[in-house]
């Protein structure tokens, strides 16, 4: 009989489980609640509706590709070092091969200066085909001493010089 008894106060609990729940879905107030998610849900399907259908542009070829230009406008201009240079777009002018011993900062500012000027690039134009600001190319062309060494190299492959190095014999 003990079986019997457990079994009957299980549904004794369970009945009384559905009368506790069937009087709150009755409940003016949890009506009243349901009433204003179903407002609230409607009113942030209105306002997500344009910021999908933006989000769904953003995604396209052609403003992505306008996303990837102003980042790389910003990196440029706020003096942040590129990874790696871009690939020149602009050949830089057919010299004659020439060697010449660079001393200082100044005399490899004066070099980049010549070639610049060689292929008839304002400075602001040279920053961009090299992936500099064009303050650096100024501190660069005026002999600044302290210059980040991965933008002078990228300055100077932009301008068609080749840096080379080579141990002094003592």
């Amino acid at each position: 009989m003990k079986p019997a008894s457990d079994s009957q106060r299980l549904l004794k609990a369970l009945n009384e489980q559905d009368q506790a729940f069937r009087k709150l879905a009755t409940s003016p107030a949890i009506n009243s609640v349901s009433k204003a998610g179903r407002e609230l849900n409607a009113r942030l399907a209105e306002v997500m509706s344009p910021i999908q259908k933006v989000a769904e542009q953003l995604q396209t070829p052609q403003y992505q590709r306008a996303i990837d230009i102003a980042r790389q406008l910003s990196d440029a201009s706020s003096g942040l070092s590129v990874s790696k240079p871009p690939t020149p777009r602009i050949a830089a002018p057919r010299m004659p091969a020439s060697v010449e011993r660079v001393r200082s900062v100044a005399e490899l500012g004066a070099l980049v200066r010549r070639a610049r000027k060689a292929m008839k690039m304002k400075q602001s134009e040279f920053a961009a085909h090299a992936g500099v600001g064009r303050r650096f190319v100024s501190e660069l062309e005026g002999g600044k001493p302290s210059l980040e060494f991965d933008r002078v190299m990228a300055c100077a492959q932009a301008a068609g010089i080749d840096l080379t190095a080579r141990l002094r014999s003592r």
